[in-house]
């Protein structure tokens, strides 16, 4: 009887791995989250600065979003121009996105009181620390980190898992960020000074998780450039004549990336006035509203943290397909989004809130599930570009990804922002009772829904659409894979 010896795979994924990027991410998780859900309230009501604060914030907003449009494909080019090194050709840009990253972070939620009067030193310190983190989060780009640990696919997908379940994870944890300030107020007597302490014991910890990942991670298929045809700026441009799959790819995420902000951006405003108010007096019961915007969150949330966890085992169903998974999510979402606008129009979500929350969970589902194909084409657009060129412009390809997302967000709010200022919204600050004219409510109330139920449903069936026309099939995936082992500079 002949024994079978198993060959061990050279791409196969460790633990080590797995827990190196996991513990990477940790830093632009973190202040991301804290970017999102402090940075606001943290200029108008901790750092002194009032309605000037509010205004700084909005403005500088809008002025970084010009400003990636500028400088991410700088930044691309940066990497992209990188020499290998011991350590990897990307991974040293990495250790910069921790520091940039985290310094940044800890100084802008550390603005000294004794600017608080003079408004030029606080604008220049505000923009300066915020564009320092902006630049850091534009280097961290996970995906290509990923495609240099390995050439197979069904082992990146292993890697997608763990940054993005605690991510998550880090999201429920700042929840108790402002109980947590309550509690070290007592001893410091200060909300401006005691903030600035527990970001900077957090961020810092996060920091030294994120070096000890830095150090574990491994890039093994770093692709060895022709010295004679280095990387030049005009390569960005050309990926979009040369990378038919980067153009088809990011023009689906021009109408998909929507789908989730627009999703994210309303249930807080329609459990409130559609069932937690009183359409006749304009009063909400608070209580109650307090109950089911945990019961959305929670809803909202779940898919997100298990979607990356499920997404590997689906994708296998699918044999390995990332577009068909990504086209059938994209339905999926889709019919949960036209179920929401038709409950709407005919008076049944009314009538039965948990329609509305068990609706908003199906499309959850389908956005949290479709983070690992979606990560799978990412890294696919940059061994596409390697295996027809024979450059390697992985960071180049990610770049217009990049833009969109952060372009995306800031429309997304602008949207609701637009409803809400149409129907003259107004909110008494002390009771949370409503001000303005309540006939207004239910016109308000369709809009929500037309927002994240009818648009995100048509987004959807254009998105699949778009996805018909990707061209990399099986036969050219085995091809990019021999192509890329060939050419591994080990």
């Amino acid at each position: 009887m002949v024994k079978r010896t198993r060959t061990k795979n050279p791409d196969a994924v460790t633990l080590r791995d797995c827990f190196g990027t996991t513990a990477l991410s940790t830093v632009n998780g973190l202040c991301t989250v804290f970017m999102s859900s402090l940075f606001m309230q943290y200029m108008t009501d901790y750092a002194g600065l009032g309605a000037m604060g509010a205004t700084l914030a909005t403005s500088l907003l809008l002025f970084a979003r010009i400003f990636d449009a500028v400088d991410d494909p700088i930044q691309g080019f940066v990497m992209d121009r990188g020499k290998r090194t011991k350590i990897g050709k990307y991974k040293p840009f990495f250790l910069l996105s921790i520091l940039l990253t985290g310094i940044g972070c800890i100084l802008l939620y550390s603005l000294p009181s004794a600017f608080a009067t003079k408004p030029v030193l606080i604008v220049v310190w505000v923009i300066f620390f915020y564009l320092m983190f902006d630049v850091g989060t534009s280097f961290y780009k996970d995906n290509l980190l990923f495609r240099t640990m390995t050439n197979d696919p069904n082992e990146r997908s292993k890697l997608v898992i763990g940054p993005r379940v605690w991510t998550m994870m880090l999201g429920v944890v700042t929840s108790a960020f402002t109980a947590v300030l309550v509690t070290i107020n007592e001893t410091v007597g200060n909300y401006h000074d005691s903030f600035a302490i527990l970001i900077t014991v957090i961020v810092g910890a996060a920091m030294v998780i994120a070096l000890i990942g830095w150090f574990l991670v491994k890039e093994k298929h770093s692709v060895q450039e022709d010295e004679a045809e280095p990387v030049k700026f005009k390569d960005f441009f050309l990926l979009f004549k040369e990378n038919k799959p980067m153009v088809i790819f990011y023009l689906k995420c021009i109408f998909a990336g929507f789908i989730w902000s627009l999703i994210f951006a309303t249930p807080a405003y329609y459990i409130k006035w559609g069932f937690c108010t009183d359409l006749a007096t304009g009063v909400t019961n608070m209580e109650q509203y307090g109950v089911l915007n945990g019961i959305s969150s929670m809803m909202m949330l779940i898919p997100l943290l298990f979607g990356a966890v499920i997404g590997r085992p689906i994708l296998k169903l699918f044999k390995n397909n990332p577009i068909k998974m990504t086209c059938s999510l994209l339905i999926m979402q889709s019919v949960g989004g036209l179920i929401l606008f038709i409950a709407q129009m005919t008076g049944l979500l009314a009538k039965t809130p948990a329609l509305f929350f068990i609706t908003m969970f199906i499309m959850a589902v389908g956005v949290g599930t479709d983070f690992v194909p979606q990560s799978m084409v990412e890294m696919e657009i940059m061994d596409y570009n390697i295996y027809k060129t024979g450059k390697d412009r992985s960071a180049l390809t990610m770049v217009a990804g990049g833009f969109i997302v952060k372009a995306q967000a800031a429309l997304s709010a602008a949207i609701i922002g637009s409803v809400l200022m149409a129907i003259g919204y107004n909110v008494d600050p002390v009771t949370s009772d409503y001000l303005g004219e309540l006939s207004q409510i239910p016109t308000m109330l369709n809009w929500f829904i037309v927002i994240m139920g009818l648009v995100p449903a048509i987004l959807g069936v254009i998105s699949a659409l778009i996805l018909r026309k990707y061209p990399i099939k099986e036969d050219e995936r085995r091809k990019i894979r021999e192509c890329l082992d060939q050419r591994n500079a080990g």
